[in-house]
């Protein structure tokens, strides 16, 4: 039988996926019914028990009848008969299942494993229409993957105003997207705090804790700990088989040592290490960061348009791929190199216009200021709780 759940205190009721409101007779009215359900009651019974102590009109159970069968068309199972010369009754039907995929496990297990593959490979288009066509392809994305289709596509907005999602679950989405925003303020201190406070779940605390801090130390000048950061990612990586970490932890460490004025030749041999591991493993994603990264490398070793070749390779490669927060970390990554190292230059004002572009496409100079008091809002409120 449909499942109705009525909620009294906002007069509406909830089926399925589908949530009516209703006005206040409407409600009582269905209610009644419901509690009664598969019984027939006349005009008169009904107003005895719906309009007790009130002057309704000859029509008034007619018409709440019509207005709720309105509401209700398209709900399976549930519906208002007549009975003719006798009155009305509410009949409950058993559903049919027009999607039995959602309760097979084996289904389930099999369309969530393609989609985890398409994000190890790096195809966020290929994710995103996946997770388009899953209510014709009868299957429900996990926890996880429900919340990483909106960040693929950098809706900030979405992870702003998604309420009925704990912070928990949406504050590591929510550093990320400030570590990729054009901020002055140190960003480093905010990630800190947040591992402290362990204001992030376990996969969100590790991956910040052994990658994504790297990247704020380096961009700001802690080449040090951001080292240190990448050593223990790799240490960690190899002791719980992360594979998933070793590119994006060999990338990180070509954009720290770019950084930090490591000789031609040690980048050479980071560069050819990450060439051999994208051999085995291509993933869009990372060969797209590394293509931006390797083509800086290129350029400031002087092989101009070899190296702005890669690098328009790379942005192209990322748009291919879908993944917007990484394509704005990487366009961030060869801003910052190329203020440090070719400052005023021609190149550095192009990649700077296109980064401040893809920042207007997608409306992070717009949210920043919200994003970054929503952050220091929740990092205060653990801080209470800590000392309280």
């Amino acid at each position: 039988m449909p499942m109705v759940a009525f909620n009294d205190e906002r007069l509406e009721i909830e089926c399925g996926d589908r949530v009516v409101a209703l006005l206040a007779k409407e409600y009582a009215l269905l209610r009644y019914l419901h509690r009664n359900a598969n019984h027939v009651f006349s005009r008169e019974q009904l107003l005895d028990r719906v309009w007790a102590g009130e002057y309704p009109v000859d029509r008034t159970v007619d018409d709440h009848i019509y207005r709720l069968r309105k509401k209700l068309k398209g709900i399976e199972g549930l519906s208002i008969e007549t009975i003719r010369g006798v009155g009305y009754g509410l009949t409950l039907r058993p559903a049919v299942d027009r999607t039995p995929s959602l309760h097979d496990p084996a289904v389930q297990e099999a369309m969530n494993g393609v989609f985890a593959r398409y994000h190890r490979l790096g195809q966020g288009h290929a994710m995103l229409a996946l997770a388009g066509q899953r209510k014709e392809l009868g299957f429900e994305l996990d926890s996880f993957y429900r919340l990483y289709v909106h960040f693929v596509q950098g809706d900030l907005r979405w992870f702003l105003d998604a309420d009925e999602v704990p912070m928990k679950d949406r504050f590591y989405w929510l550093l990320l997207f400030h570590m990729c925003a054009d901020s002055t303020r140190p960003k480093a201190a905010l990630c800190e705090r947040a591992l402290r406070l362990h204001a992030m779940h376990g996969e969100g605390h590790r991956e910040m804790e052994i990658l994504n801090i790297a990247d704020l130390y380096a961009s700001e000048g802690r080449i040090k700990d951001a080292l240190s950061t990448l050593a223990l990612g790799v240490r960690t990586s190899e002791e719980q088989g992360l594979d998933g970490f070793v590119i994006p932890l060999e990338v990180s460490r070509l954009y720290v040592e770019l950084l930090s004025g490591t000789s031609e030749l040690a980048l050479a041999g980071q560069s050819a290490k990450i060439a051999t591991l994208l051999e085995r493993e291509p993933h869009l994603r990372e060969l797209a960061g590394y293509r931006m990264i390797e083509g800086v490398r290129l350029l400031l070793a002087g092989h101009s348009a070899q190296g702005e070749e890669l690098m328009q390779e790379g942005v192209d490669t990322f748009e291919h791929s879908g993944f917007v927060p990484h394509r704005l970390l990487a366009l961030l990554r060869v801003r910052g190199i190329l203020h440090q190292r070719l400052p005023g230059s021609r190149i550095e004002r192009k990649y700077s216009a296109i980064l401040e572009s893809e920042y207007e496409r997608f409306g992070l100079h717009e949210l920043l200021p919200r994003l970054v008091e929503t952050i220091e809002k929740h990092l205060d409120h653990l801080e209470a709780q800590d000392t309280g």
